[in-house]
């Protein structure tokens, strides 16, 4: 059951079974059983990149989030979020909704199919007309997979980790939970917009810089779509001084390829 929360003012296939290769995308969930008549939300991560970026299909982006209990989203990450759509996609409006608490689970851990399990409960606002929908959840338990603080599991959702957003925003050398939130929230969409190198997502590389070691990921450090902005122990390493970790180039003109700014 969910109960509203507030969002205050001020103000991401090929990698399979365990993201054995350092992803944080999964595609293992099943197969689209919606009809064609029906835009489907069940396809796997970067399928709907175009969709994203351009404005041929969809002309109007709105995001759906939910929370739960002890897990609000940053209001200025969210504000960051919808900057960096702004930046990157071509939409005549983006609409980030009031964030919505719902039930704990009361797991410890969640895996991309509990999430997905989830999703098909709660989730409420889909694509139609000229309306793109996008999806997120933020969890109160780990990833039960890997140390990792989201996943791209769907083309148009990911799934976020409370706890690993406690731990990568405190202890000595923590970056706030502002920034890690902000970069997470980036990072991920980033995927479900094909970076990098997402089979079927028709964002392909106009230069090769995959990290052929950590999956679909930049191989510059220095990047937003490098694996360690998404790992609790290298993320205050990685970022450096920069407030939010940029696309670098090679991110950039993927995008701008397949419709993008």
């Amino acid at each position: 059951m969910k109960q509203s929360g507030s969002y205050l003012p001020a103000l991401i296939i090929a990698i399979f079974v365990a993201l054995i290769f350092q992803s944080c995308l999964d595609s293992t969930g099943p197969a689209n059983e919606e009809t064609e008549l029906v835009y489907s939300h069940v396809r796997n991560p970067g399928t709907s990149a175009n969709d994203f970026l351009a404005d041929s299909n969809f002309t109007h982006l709105v995001v759906e989030i939910d929370y739960m209990p002890g897990y609000e989203p940053n209001a200025e990450a969210l504000d960051s979020l919808k900057a960096f759509f702004e930046q990157r996609l071509h939409k005549n409006s983006i609409t980030i909704k009031e964030p919505t608490q719902i039930e704990s689970r009361n797991q410890a851990s969640y895996s991309a199919n509990d999430v997905r399990n989830i999703e098909s409960e709660e989730r409420s606002t889909f694509s139609e007309g000229d309306t793109l929908a996008a999806y997120f959840m933020i969890v109160d338990g780990d990833y039960s997979q890997r140390d990792l603080m989201g996943i791209a599991y769907y083309n148009t959702s990911n799934a976020f980790f409370g706890p690993a957003y406690d731990e990568a925003s405190s202890g000595p050398g923590a970056i706030s939970r502002y920034r890690v939130e902000a970069i997470s929230f980036r990072h991920e969409f980033g995927h479900l917009l094909g970076l990098v190198d997402i089979p079927n997502s028709g964002t392909e590389m106009q230069e090769p810089h995959r990290d052929q070691e950590n999956g679909n990921h930049c191989d510059n450090d220095q990047c937003l779509m490098y694996y360690a902005t998404q790992t609790t122990d290298l993320i205050g390493n990685t970022v450096g001084d920069q407030e939010i970790t940029p696309l670098d180039a090679n991110c950039i003109a993927d995008l701008q390829a397949n419709g993008g700014r």
